[in-house]
């Protein structure tokens, strides 16, 4: 089983939000949103675009939020998952600081948490988020599947001192 990733057609997101309500459904996260929208604005006017990015937990090679967990409540697993035990972890948000992304969130339990690439839908389903969108702008799955799909459209991996596991095609 190789490293886990996300690719994402910028092109295609309408900015529904239909992944963030399946992801909180199937996640029960309640208040917490562990996929959010990010809407992306360039230009002056007249000559104004917007375009929405669909954010999830990046599953990062380097992820900041598991070297900043001084608990060590945050792991990596070898199919490149970062998550949180919720059993260790203290709640001290140094992890939610600590990611480019701001992606842990602080839920009513006094806990951090995150996407976990919906680690309890069997492997053969898409991840929930990935699931509803119906353009089919989100595709998971290996990394260097999805980086091969996205070199034939133009797409790169989103590149920084992460490593977010994130390919975008444009």
């Amino acid at each position: 089983m190789g490293t886990k990733g996300w690719l994402f057609e910028i092109n295609k997101c309408t900015g529904c939000h239909a992944c963030e309500v399946a992801c909180a459904s199937w996640n029960a996260t309640g208040a917490v949103s562990w996929r959010r929208i990010a809407r992306i604005e360039a230009g002056t006017y007249p000559h104004v675009t917007a375009r929405n990015l669909s954010m999830p937990c990046l599953h990062c090679d380097n992820a900041p939020c598991m070297q900043a967990c001084p608990v060590g409540a945050i792991t990596k697993g070898t199919d490149g998952l970062v998550v949180v035990d919720a059993r260790t972890c203290v709640g001290c948000m140094f992890c939610f600081w600590a990611c480019p992304f701001g992606v842990p969130q602080f839920g009513a339990d006094g806990k951090m948490s995150k996407c976990t690439y919906c680690g309890d839908r069997p492997p053969e389903l898409p991840r929930a988020c990935e699931e509803v969108c119906p353009t089919k702008a989100i595709l998971s799955g290996d990394l260097e599947e999805l980086e091969r799909i996205a070199a034939r459209q133009g797409g790169e991996r989103v590149g920084g001192p992460a490593g977010p596991a994130l390919i975008i095609i444009r």
